[in-house]
């Protein structure tokens, strides 16, 4: 079997979606559907094995700040589209220690509490929405002959509502897409380490060390506040697909004709 995590010299949380089971009683193709932080420091090695593997379409989410200050290394092969799903980087994914200090150091909880209000973002800004929107387009256009990897700076919020919103629309179960989520913090261990270390050691600095924590990996409550508004503010999964992400019925069975063996 495939991995289900891709090790890279210059990547980290690289995932396939494939393999997950859908309702159908079918699962996921592999080599179709990547999930990953950003491509900014992938090496010729990595492209070349990204490229190997079939995938030659990258969508990038992040801020057009973000991009150009990372920009993204792509293989010969590969062809890369930007839906930005903020403005700026909102998550705080790729502001230095400093930048966050500045925000965070007082409320231990002040990390946590920008993530809830990011994950509120990602599911009622209309620029996300409009984001999300053509993801779905890219995935329709290509008709699942070419692999897509979509990521943001570290592979986890903006991302992750992408691949929450891309494997329910396969019929994944919920229980199987939240396992999906979760699974960052296991993918981004030496990123998430590197982060928290990168704050100076102190008695004063435990509010801080925290919220940094709190930002670079994802928890429970953030999936929950995503599925919670769906569910509650937009009648649902099923409805916020077709009514607000205009995925009709007929792009469904044909994203699930593509996508799914």
């Amino acid at each position: 079997m495939p991995r289900k995590v891709l090790q890279l010299d210059g990547g980290f949380n690289f995932r396939d979606l494939g393999g997950y089971p859908s309702a159908q009683q079918t699962t996921v193709k592999w080599h179709r559907l990547m999930r990953a932080a950003h491509l900014a420091n992938l090496t010729a090695a990595d492209c070349q094995q990204l490229e190997d593997l079939g995938f030659k379409l990258v969508v990038d989410l992040r801020s057009t700040a973000e991009a150009q200050q990372f920009p993204d290394q792509l293989g010969p092969q590969m062809r890369r589209v930007h839906l930005p799903v903020f403005d700026n980087d909102e998550t705080e994914s790729a502001a230095s220690t400093a930048q966050i200090q500045r925000l965070f150091a007082r409320d231990p909880l002040g990390g946590y509490h920008r993530m809830l209000r990011v994950y509120r973002r990602l599911v009622t800004s209309p620029q996300a929405q409009q984001a999300y929107h053509e993801l779905f387009a890219l995935l329709l256009a290509t008709q699942g002959k070419t692999g897509v990897i979509f990521h943001c700076s570290a592979g986890k919020d903006r991302t992750g509502m992408a691949a929450m919103l891309i494997l329910r629309a396969l019929g994944v179960p919920p229980q199987r897409v939240m396992a999906d989520y979760l699974l960052t913090n296991s993918a981004s261990t030496a990123h998430i380490a590197q982060r928290v270390a990168a704050v100076a050691p102190g008695p004063r600095q435990q509010n801080f060390q925290q919220s940094v924590r709190d930002l670079a990996s994802v928890q429970l409550d953030y999936y929950q506040q995503a599925m919670g508004l769906i569910d509650y503010e937009y009648g649902g999964m099923t409805t916020y697909l077709r009514d607000t992400l205009k995925l009709t019925a007929t792009d469904e069975q044909k994203l699930r004709h593509w996508y799914l063996a």
